[in-house]
Protein backbone atom coordinates (compact mmCIF):
# COMPACT_ATOMS: atom_id res chain seq x y z
CA UNK A 1 0.00 0.00 0.00
CA UNK A 2 1.35 3.40 -0.97
CA UNK A 3 2.27 5.64 1.96
CA UNK A 4 0.93 9.17 1.51
CA UNK A 5 1.87 12.47 3.12
CA UNK A 6 -1.40 12.32 5.04
CA UNK A 7 -0.34 8.99 6.59
CA UNK A 8 2.92 10.55 7.74
CA UNK A 9 1.15 13.68 9.02
CA UNK A 10 -1.25 11.57 11.11
CA UNK A 11 1.59 9.55 12.60
CA UNK A 12 3.76 12.58 13.38
CA UNK A 13 0.76 14.65 14.54
CA UNK A 14 1.53 17.55 12.20
CA UNK A 15 -0.13 19.14 9.18
CA UNK A 16 0.25 17.77 5.67
CA UNK A 17 1.95 20.99 4.59
CA UNK A 18 4.57 20.50 7.34
CA UNK A 19 5.26 17.00 6.02
CA UNK A 20 5.59 18.33 2.48
CA UNK A 21 8.09 21.00 3.58
CA UNK A 22 10.09 18.57 5.71
CA UNK A 23 10.46 16.04 2.92
CA UNK A 24 11.05 18.56 0.15
CA UNK A 25 14.52 19.20 -1.19
CA UNK A 26 13.47 22.55 -2.61
CA UNK A 27 15.25 25.58 -1.22
CA UNK A 28 12.14 27.72 -1.75
CA UNK A 29 9.94 26.05 0.86
CA UNK A 30 9.20 27.75 4.16
CA UNK A 31 11.52 26.75 7.06
CA UNK A 32 10.48 24.10 9.56
CA UNK A 33 11.77 23.49 13.11
CA UNK A 34 14.54 20.86 13.33
CA UNK A 35 12.72 18.80 16.00
CA UNK A 36 9.56 18.75 13.89
CA UNK A 37 11.54 17.77 10.80
CA UNK A 38 13.22 14.91 12.70
CA UNK A 39 9.85 13.64 13.94
CA UNK A 40 8.42 13.70 10.45
CA UNK A 41 11.43 11.92 8.93
CA UNK A 42 11.25 9.25 11.63
CA UNK A 43 7.53 8.71 10.96
CA UNK A 44 8.25 8.46 7.22
CA UNK A 45 10.90 5.82 7.82
CA UNK A 46 8.66 3.81 10.15
CA UNK A 47 5.89 3.77 7.57
CA UNK A 48 8.27 2.80 4.77
CA UNK A 49 7.83 6.00 2.76
CA UNK A 50 9.89 5.27 -0.33
CA UNK A 51 11.62 8.64 -0.59
CA UNK A 52 13.50 7.71 2.59
CA UNK A 53 14.77 4.38 1.30
CA UNK A 54 18.47 3.78 1.94
CA UNK A 55 19.36 3.19 -1.71
CA UNK A 56 20.13 5.74 -4.36
CA UNK A 57 18.07 3.73 -6.86
CA UNK A 58 14.93 4.19 -4.77
CA UNK A 59 15.58 7.90 -4.47
CA UNK A 60 15.92 8.16 -8.24
CA UNK A 61 12.60 6.38 -8.75
CA UNK A 62 10.85 9.12 -6.81
CA UNK A 63 13.02 11.84 -8.31
CA UNK A 64 12.07 14.89 -10.23
CA UNK A 65 8.51 15.39 -11.30
CA UNK A 66 7.99 16.61 -14.83
CA UNK A 67 5.20 18.82 -16.12
CA UNK A 68 3.64 19.18 -19.53
CA UNK A 69 1.28 21.83 -20.85
CA UNK A 70 -1.46 21.08 -23.36
CA UNK A 71 -3.25 23.88 -25.23
CA UNK A 72 -5.44 24.10 -28.29
CA UNK A 73 -2.93 26.48 -29.90
CA UNK A 74 0.54 27.11 -28.50
CA UNK A 75 0.52 30.67 -29.84
CA UNK A 76 -2.22 31.50 -27.29
CA UNK A 77 0.40 31.05 -24.58
CA UNK A 78 2.17 34.18 -25.83
CA UNK A 79 -0.36 36.15 -27.88
CA UNK A 80 -3.66 35.84 -26.02
CA UNK A 81 -3.77 38.12 -22.93
CA UNK A 82 -6.33 35.86 -21.23
CA UNK A 83 -4.21 32.72 -21.49
CA UNK A 84 -0.89 34.49 -20.93
CA UNK A 85 -2.02 35.58 -17.44
CA UNK A 86 -3.06 32.02 -16.68
CA UNK A 87 0.32 30.79 -17.94
CA UNK A 88 2.12 33.26 -15.69
CA UNK A 89 0.35 31.75 -12.69
CA UNK A 90 1.22 28.19 -13.74
CA UNK A 91 4.89 28.86 -14.45
CA UNK A 92 5.43 31.07 -11.38
CA UNK A 93 3.90 28.52 -9.03
CA UNK A 94 5.96 25.69 -10.54
CA UNK A 95 9.11 27.77 -10.04
CA UNK A 96 8.23 28.41 -6.41
CA UNK A 97 8.18 24.65 -5.88
CA UNK A 98 11.44 24.10 -7.73
CA UNK A 99 9.95 22.91 -11.03
CA UNK A 100 9.42 24.19 -14.56
CA UNK A 101 7.36 23.27 -17.60
CA UNK A 102 9.27 20.54 -19.39
CA UNK A 103 6.99 20.15 -22.43
CA UNK A 104 4.37 22.16 -24.30
CA UNK A 105 2.03 20.40 -26.72
CA UNK A 106 -0.85 21.25 -29.00
CA UNK A 107 -3.78 18.84 -29.07
CA UNK A 108 -2.96 17.65 -32.57
CA UNK A 109 0.57 16.69 -31.43
CA UNK A 110 -0.87 14.24 -28.91
CA UNK A 111 -3.34 12.73 -31.35
CA UNK A 112 -0.77 12.16 -34.08
CA UNK A 113 2.05 10.60 -32.03
CA UNK A 114 2.72 8.65 -28.85
CA UNK A 115 4.45 11.47 -27.01
CA UNK A 116 4.40 9.87 -23.58
CA UNK A 117 5.75 6.43 -24.48
CA UNK A 118 9.28 7.13 -23.21
CA UNK A 119 8.27 9.11 -20.10
CA UNK A 120 7.72 7.95 -16.54
CA UNK A 121 3.98 8.62 -16.34
CA UNK A 122 3.87 8.28 -12.53
CA UNK A 123 6.05 11.40 -12.22
CA UNK A 124 4.39 13.31 -15.05
CA UNK A 125 1.74 15.96 -14.49
CA UNK A 126 -0.23 17.35 -17.43
CA UNK A 127 -1.91 20.75 -17.20
CA UNK A 128 -4.57 21.34 -19.86
CA UNK A 129 -5.32 25.03 -20.42
CA UNK A 130 -8.64 26.31 -21.71
CA UNK A 131 -11.71 24.41 -22.88
CA UNK A 132 -10.74 21.07 -24.40
CA UNK A 133 -13.07 18.31 -25.55
CA UNK A 134 -14.14 15.83 -22.92
CA UNK A 135 -13.24 12.75 -24.99
CA UNK A 136 -9.72 14.13 -25.45
CA UNK A 137 -9.29 14.67 -21.69
CA UNK A 138 -10.57 11.20 -20.83
CA UNK A 139 -8.31 9.65 -23.46
CA UNK A 140 -5.35 11.60 -22.08
CA UNK A 141 -6.10 10.48 -18.53
CA UNK A 142 -5.97 6.84 -19.64
CA UNK A 143 -2.36 7.46 -20.66
CA UNK A 144 -1.24 9.69 -17.76
CA UNK A 145 -2.79 9.51 -14.25
CA UNK A 146 -2.20 13.14 -13.27
CA UNK A 147 -4.23 15.42 -15.56
CA UNK A 148 -5.50 18.83 -14.43
CA UNK A 149 -7.78 21.10 -16.44
CA UNK A 150 -7.52 24.88 -16.01
CA UNK A 151 -10.30 27.17 -17.20
CA UNK A 152 -12.13 24.39 -18.98
CA UNK A 153 -15.24 22.26 -18.53
CA UNK A 154 -16.32 20.52 -15.35
CA UNK A 155 -16.05 16.77 -15.93
CA UNK A 156 -16.37 13.75 -13.63
CA UNK A 157 -13.02 12.10 -12.86
CA UNK A 158 -10.99 15.04 -14.23
CA UNK A 159 -9.45 17.50 -11.75
CA UNK A 160 -10.39 21.04 -12.75
CA UNK A 161 -10.09 24.66 -11.65
CA UNK A 162 -12.37 26.99 -13.57
CA UNK A 163 -15.23 29.49 -13.16
CA UNK A 164 -18.99 29.41 -13.61
CA UNK A 165 -19.14 31.18 -16.98
CA UNK A 166 -22.92 31.00 -17.15
CA UNK A 167 -23.54 32.56 -13.74
CA UNK A 168 -20.97 35.32 -14.31
CA UNK A 169 -22.53 36.22 -17.67
CA UNK A 170 -25.98 36.29 -16.07
CA UNK A 171 -24.69 38.74 -13.44
CA UNK A 172 -23.22 41.24 -15.88
CA UNK A 173 -26.33 41.19 -18.09
CA UNK A 174 -28.42 41.70 -14.97
CA UNK A 175 -26.24 44.75 -14.25
CA UNK A 176 -27.27 46.23 -17.62
CA UNK A 177 -30.93 45.45 -16.95
CA UNK A 178 -30.74 47.17 -13.58
CA UNK A 179 -29.37 50.23 -15.39
CA UNK A 180 -32.57 50.29 -17.43
CA UNK A 181 -31.42 48.56 -20.61
CA UNK A 182 -34.00 46.40 -22.36
CA UNK A 183 -32.44 46.11 -25.84
CA UNK A 184 -29.18 44.20 -25.42
CA UNK A 185 -26.96 42.61 -28.05
CA UNK A 186 -24.63 39.64 -27.55
CA UNK A 187 -21.42 39.08 -29.51
CA UNK A 188 -19.88 35.74 -28.60
CA UNK A 189 -18.42 32.75 -30.33
CA UNK A 190 -18.55 29.03 -30.80
CA UNK A 191 -16.23 27.20 -28.43
CA UNK A 192 -13.22 25.05 -29.20
CA UNK A 193 -14.93 22.04 -27.62
CA UNK A 194 -17.43 21.95 -30.46
CA UNK A 195 -20.23 23.93 -28.86
CA UNK A 196 -22.15 26.33 -31.08
CA UNK A 197 -22.59 29.93 -29.98
CA UNK A 198 -26.06 29.02 -28.69
CA UNK A 199 -24.58 26.25 -26.49
CA UNK A 200 -21.67 28.27 -25.12
CA UNK A 201 -22.03 29.07 -21.42
CA UNK A 202 -21.70 32.84 -21.61
CA UNK A 203 -24.50 32.95 -24.16
CA UNK A 204 -26.61 30.70 -21.93
CA UNK A 205 -26.07 33.14 -19.04
CA UNK A 206 -27.06 36.05 -21.30
CA UNK A 207 -30.17 34.20 -22.48
CA UNK A 208 -31.15 33.18 -18.96
CA UNK A 209 -30.94 36.77 -17.68
CA UNK A 210 -32.93 38.14 -20.62
CA UNK A 211 -35.67 35.51 -20.30
CA UNK A 212 -35.86 35.93 -16.52
CA UNK A 213 -36.70 39.59 -17.12
CA UNK A 214 -39.09 38.87 -20.01
CA UNK A 215 -36.81 40.67 -22.50
CA UNK A 216 -36.65 39.75 -26.19
CA UNK A 217 -33.72 37.95 -27.80
CA UNK A 218 -33.28 39.70 -31.14
CA UNK A 219 -31.66 37.29 -33.61
CA UNK A 220 -29.97 40.06 -35.60
CA UNK A 221 -28.26 41.24 -32.41
CA UNK A 222 -26.84 37.83 -31.46
CA UNK A 223 -23.71 37.32 -33.56
CA UNK A 224 -20.53 35.23 -33.66
CA UNK A 225 -17.43 37.37 -33.23
CA UNK A 226 -15.14 34.34 -33.09
CA UNK A 227 -13.25 35.73 -30.06
CA UNK A 228 -11.49 37.95 -32.59
CA UNK A 229 -11.37 41.80 -32.61
CA UNK A 230 -11.62 41.99 -36.42
CA UNK A 231 -14.61 39.66 -36.70
CA UNK A 232 -16.31 41.41 -33.76
CA UNK A 233 -15.78 44.77 -35.45
CA UNK A 234 -17.48 43.45 -38.59
CA UNK A 235 -20.42 42.04 -36.63
CA UNK A 236 -20.87 45.28 -34.69
CA UNK A 237 -20.96 47.23 -37.95
CA UNK A 238 -23.87 45.00 -39.04
CA UNK A 239 -25.73 45.71 -35.81
CA UNK A 240 -25.26 49.45 -36.20
CA UNK A 241 -26.58 49.29 -39.78
CA UNK A 242 -29.81 47.59 -38.75
CA UNK A 243 -33.07 49.58 -38.58
CA UNK A 244 -33.08 49.48 -34.80
CA UNK A 245 -30.00 49.28 -32.67
CA UNK A 246 -29.60 48.06 -29.09
CA UNK A 247 -28.79 50.35 -26.18
CA UNK A 248 -26.15 47.96 -24.82
CA UNK A 249 -23.75 45.26 -26.04
CA UNK A 250 -22.29 42.32 -24.11
CA UNK A 251 -19.16 40.78 -25.62
CA UNK A 252 -17.99 37.36 -24.42
CA UNK A 253 -14.34 38.46 -24.20
CA UNK A 254 -12.46 41.72 -23.77
CA UNK A 255 -10.58 41.09 -27.03
CA UNK A 256 -13.88 41.25 -28.88
CA UNK A 257 -14.72 44.50 -27.11
CA UNK A 258 -11.78 46.14 -28.94
CA UNK A 259 -13.53 45.58 -32.26
CA UNK A 260 -16.90 46.68 -30.87
CA UNK A 261 -15.40 49.93 -29.57
CA UNK A 262 -13.84 50.67 -32.97
CA UNK A 263 -17.11 50.09 -34.84
CA UNK A 264 -19.13 52.28 -32.48
CA UNK A 265 -16.63 55.12 -32.50
CA UNK A 266 -16.18 55.03 -36.30
CA UNK A 267 -19.97 55.37 -36.62
CA UNK A 268 -19.72 58.69 -34.76
CA UNK A 269 -21.35 57.28 -31.63
CA UNK A 270 -20.17 57.52 -28.05
CA UNK A 271 -19.69 54.93 -25.30
CA UNK A 272 -21.64 54.88 -23.02
CA UNK A 273 -23.82 57.86 -24.08
CA UNK A 274 -25.15 56.09 -27.17
CA UNK A 275 -24.36 52.46 -26.34
CA UNK A 276 -23.17 50.80 -23.16
CA UNK A 277 -20.59 48.04 -23.58
CA UNK A 278 -19.79 45.31 -21.05
CA UNK A 279 -17.51 42.34 -21.44
CA UNK A 280 -15.80 39.33 -19.89
CA UNK A 281 -12.24 38.49 -18.64
CA UNK A 282 -10.79 41.78 -17.30
CA UNK A 283 -7.52 41.49 -19.17
CA UNK A 284 -4.94 44.10 -18.23
CA UNK A 285 -5.76 46.51 -21.07
CA UNK A 286 -9.48 46.66 -20.20
CA UNK A 287 -8.75 49.37 -17.66
CA UNK A 288 -6.96 51.51 -20.26
CA UNK A 289 -9.56 51.39 -23.02
CA UNK A 290 -11.35 54.68 -23.63
CA UNK A 291 -13.65 54.62 -21.78
CA UNK A 292 -12.54 52.01 -19.25
CA UNK A 293 -14.35 48.72 -19.88
CA UNK A 294 -16.94 47.34 -17.48
CA UNK A 295 -16.23 43.62 -17.39
CA UNK A 296 -16.21 40.37 -15.43
CA UNK A 297 -12.97 39.81 -13.59
CA UNK A 298 -11.63 36.27 -13.98
CA UNK A 299 -8.79 35.43 -11.57
CA UNK A 300 -6.62 33.96 -14.28
CA UNK A 301 -3.27 33.94 -12.50
CA UNK A 302 -4.84 32.47 -9.36
CA UNK A 303 -6.49 29.79 -11.46
CA UNK A 304 -3.09 28.69 -12.76
CA UNK A 305 -1.42 28.80 -9.34
CA UNK A 306 -4.16 26.80 -7.64
CA UNK A 307 -4.07 24.17 -10.36
CA UNK A 308 -0.32 23.65 -9.82
CA UNK A 309 -0.68 23.43 -6.04
CA UNK A 310 -3.43 20.85 -6.30
CA UNK A 311 -1.65 18.87 -8.99
CA UNK A 312 1.42 18.57 -6.74
CA UNK A 313 -0.82 17.30 -3.94
CA UNK A 314 -2.44 14.86 -6.34
CA UNK A 315 0.95 13.54 -7.41
CA UNK A 316 1.97 13.16 -3.75
CA UNK A 317 -1.14 11.08 -3.06
CA UNK A 318 -2.70 13.65 -0.71
CA UNK A 319 -5.98 14.19 -2.55
CA UNK A 320 -8.32 11.19 -2.18
CA UNK A 321 -11.09 12.56 -4.42
CA UNK A 322 -11.25 14.25 -7.79
CA UNK A 323 -11.77 17.99 -7.50
CA UNK A 324 -13.96 20.34 -9.53
CA UNK A 325 -13.24 23.84 -8.20
CA UNK A 326 -15.13 26.98 -9.23
CA UNK A 327 -13.29 30.20 -8.43
CA UNK A 328 -15.34 33.33 -7.78
CA UNK A 329 -15.64 36.11 -10.33
CA UNK A 330 -16.50 39.75 -9.76
CA UNK A 331 -17.95 42.62 -11.75
CA UNK A 332 -15.54 45.48 -12.39
CA UNK A 333 -17.52 48.65 -12.93
CA UNK A 334 -15.89 51.22 -15.17
CA UNK A 335 -17.14 53.96 -17.50
CA UNK A 336 -18.38 51.94 -20.48
CA UNK A 337 -21.83 51.32 -18.98
CA UNK A 338 -24.33 53.87 -17.73
CA UNK A 339 -27.87 54.11 -16.48
CA UNK A 340 -30.34 54.56 -19.31
CA UNK A 341 -32.37 57.76 -19.08
CA UNK A 342 -36.15 57.70 -19.22
CA UNK A 343 -35.98 59.04 -22.76
CA UNK A 344 -33.86 55.99 -23.76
Amino acid sequence: MKVTLKDIADRANVSISSVSRALSKSQTTAPIHDQTRSRIIQAARELGYRRWSNTDDDRQKTAKKRFALVMHLIKDKYQDPYFSEMMYGIESELQQHGYALDYTFEIQDIFTSDLFASLNKDNLGIICVGPLKSDFLYQLKKQVPSVFSVGGLLLPEIDCVTIDFKRAAHEIVQHLIQLGHRSISFIGGHSRVGESLEQERRFLGFKEAMEANALPLVANWILDGGYCPTKSYEEMVKILQSEERPTAVFTASDKMAYGVYKAIQEAGLSIPEDLSVVSFDNIELAEYMNPGLTTVRVHKEAMGRIAVKLMLQRMEGILPLHLNILLPTELIYRDSSRELSQEG
